[in-house]
């Protein structure tokens, strides 16, 4: 079922998604966003400009997704219907405990992350991130 909600997701934003987005994406990798910033940074320091390079750090970043926003922004790239009601019900269903040796805590409601290992939750981070190169603005120039 998660295959099926993925495929209908991902055909519902391909046309929205970032082409700077790579991880994840059919016909993309981890190797072809690296080739992309190689061939930048060489593009760059070939004409003499300096470079200065930020990197994010996505550790558990998967489990910080707000469920409801992500939500939302799966509504606005028009995931809807069904589909939306099958991932709320994906998300939203979720409850936790913790054991530490004998000890247990009480079930929690999971309000934030996507389900690590699931078919499903790689596309919906990217949904969730999807965004981020329009947010983060970044300038280049010959600092000279």
């Amino acid at each position: 079922m998660e295959k099926l909600v993925r495929n209908a997701v991902l055909n519902q934003i391909n046309s929205f998604l970032s082409d700077c987005q790579h991880g994840f994406v059919h016909g993309r990798s981890c190797t072809t966003q690296l080739v992309q910033l190689v061939d930048k940074l060489s593009e760059l320091l070939d004409q003499g400009i300096g470079v200065d390079t930020v990197y994010l750090d996505f550790s558990k970043a998967f489990d910080s997704v707000p469920h409801q926003r992500l939500l939302q922004k799966l509504e606005s790239y028009g995931v809807i219907g069904s589909v939306l009601q099958w991932i709320q019900s994906f998300l939203l269903s979720r409850k936790q405990k913790v054991a530490i040796g004998a000890a247990v805590s009480t079930w929690a409601e999971v309000i934030r992350g996507v389900p690590q290992g699931s078919v499903l939750g790689p596309v919906l981070f990217v949904c969730y991130i999807n965004d981020m190169p329009d947010i983060v603005s970044s300038q280049v120039g010959d600092v000279a």
